[in-house]
């Protein structure tokens, strides 16, 4: 019966990679959900000599733009037991962003976040076309994008925030375990770069709202009990 248990969540879990968001966030409560009812916690599902892995998400930042995706990776992974850091190869001002921790989590968060910036990227998109018809300095324009990445980040934060709440049976089940967090002993994380966002405050709300319904994680009675 554990046998069985065990082996459903790690096909949720793995379900947790799929393409498509609202499958993947079905298939995560399901898993956590079960987690909490048999009383399992990470370790359980270990294998005995498995170790945690680095995922490289393939996506980067510039020294100049798109700051909020270490605002956003750092939600997402803190939210999904692992921990992020980001690679710069030499001679390049691309930041690639690299989540650790054990491999089915990691894969998640690596298709979380890839899913959640191309969403903010589109928003993004649009946001430029109408600020360069209405003739805005780039400055201007890149100052507004940052905004609306820190909203949504923000959003999805408090979103995570109001899940833990009402679920908070899952203490155990979504900490980050320390032989995760190692691995950022030597380094020097990662620092958010807080600017003036009162001048854009509508793109920072636009984003706030779009961030915390990102996914309905704060709906797990809505959980289909045939994802598996």
């Amino acid at each position: 019966m554990e046998a069985n248990i065990k082996d459903r969540i790690k096909k949720l879990l793995a379900l947790g990679r799929s393409p498509n968001p609202n499958e993947a966030n079905y298939a995560i409560l399901k898993a956590k959900k079960l987690m909490v009812e048999y009383k399992f916690t990470e370790r359980d599902l270990l294998r005995y000599d498995e170790k945690p892995i680095k995922v490289d998400s393939n996506i980067y930042y510039t020294t100049r733009r798109e700051h909020w995706m270490t605002g956003l990776a750092d939600v997402i992974s803190e939210n999904n037991c692992c921990v992020f850091y980001m690679i710069t190869p030499p001679e390049t001002q691309r930041h690639y962003i690299i989540f650790h921790g054990y491999e089915e989590d990691a894969l998640i968060c690596s298709s979380i976040f890839a899913y959640a910036v191309d969403c903010v990227r589109s928003q993004l998109k649009a946001i430029k076309k109408v600020m360069k018809l209405d003739e805005k300095p780039d400055t201007i324009i890149n100052e507004a994008c940052e905004t609306y990445g820190k909203g949504f980040y923000e959003g999805l934060d408090d979103a995570y925030t109001i899940q833990d709440f009402e679920h908070q049976e899952w203490g155990l089940v979504m900490t980050v375990p320390p032989e995760v967090k190692e691995i950022l002993e030597p380094m020097e994380h990662a620092q958010h770069k807080e600017k003036n966002h009162e001048d854009h405050y509508s793109f920072y709300a636009q984003g706030y709202r779009e961030g915390k319904v990102f996914t309905a994680l704060n709906k797990l009675e809505d959980v289909k009990e045939d994802v598996v």
